[in-house]
């Protein structure tokens, strides 16, 4: 590419149309069209066109694993970094698309070359419709989503932080392994569902079904709860407003 900018720059009639023969016209052409490619877009294309082949209403193993790993491949055939990500999420695909199960995608970009040190800061606010999946399989490194349309948030998790700045929607922490996953807001339903380890803190309010099926890990409150605390817990913590709820065995 650099190669590319530094022939136009030395051979300046190259842009000159009029003073080119049509095969040297040609060479141009596609001079031009390779200063002009973008693998942000690029990437988004490719992505919004493999996904409308899968129903973004359903939402089970082997389509999650199927977006999840379609991130990790593109991540290495497009050589995308974290900067790249976030322009691909906060700028381009809200262009695109509305919502779905993108979040599983984008973790699957992200999952291999985010490092202990590493921040990601994904903004929500440009999507009309929810995004499912986003932190799934989260393993080093700080998350940072802004916005109130996340679901599905931080499943099966198992290091590094997630910090939420708004409310979340249903399934936040699901079969989470370990890490520390933050919402400064409210969450809906299914907090911690089968929860294994980590931290879950709420600054807000919940919703009903917390922490159902868990083995371990920890869940806090700071707001209020609805119903069904620990239905079939058989591990963990759960505390709503400093109180022990549950304690499982």
């Amino acid at each position: 590419m650099q190669g590319i900018k530094r022939l136009l720059e030395k051979n300046p009639d190259l842009l000159r149309i009029e003073s080119l023969e049509p095969e040297k016209r040609e060479k141009r052409h596609r001079y031009e069209e390779v200063l002009k490619y973008d693998k942000v877009e690029d990437l988004a294309k490719e992505y919004i066109s493999w996904g409308l082949t899968m129903p973004s209403w359903k939402i089970d193993s082997p389509v999650i694993e199927k977006v999840f790993s379609f991130g990790k491949d593109m991540a290495r055939e497009y050589a995308i970094n974290l900067s790249e990500i976030e322009r691909l999420f906060n700028e381009v695909l809200s262009r695109y698309m509305r919502g779905g199960l993108l979040g599983f995608f984008i973790s699957g970009l992200y999952n291999e070359i985010i490092r202990e040190d590493d921040f990601l800061g994904l903004n929500l606010r440009s999507y009309p419709a929810s995004i499912s999946g986003l932190g799934y399989r989260h393993n080093r490194g700080k998350l940072n989503i802004a916005g109130d349309k996340a679901y599905y948030l931080g499943t099966e998790m198992e290091e590094g932080e997630i910090l939420v700045s708004g409310s979340v929607g249903n399934y936040l922490g699901k079969s989470m392994r370990g890490g520390r996953l933050i919402v400064d807001g409210n969450a809906r339903n299914w907090v911690g569902e089968k929860m294994e380890g980590g931290l879950i803190l709420i600054k807000g309010d919940v919703g009903n079904i917390v922490g159902e099926k868990m083995t371990g890990g920890e869940i806090v409150v700071e707001g209020k709860a609805g119903y069904w605390i620990g239905e079939g817990a058989r591990g963990g913590v759960i505390r709503v407003r400093d109180s022990l709820i549950i304690q499982g065995k």
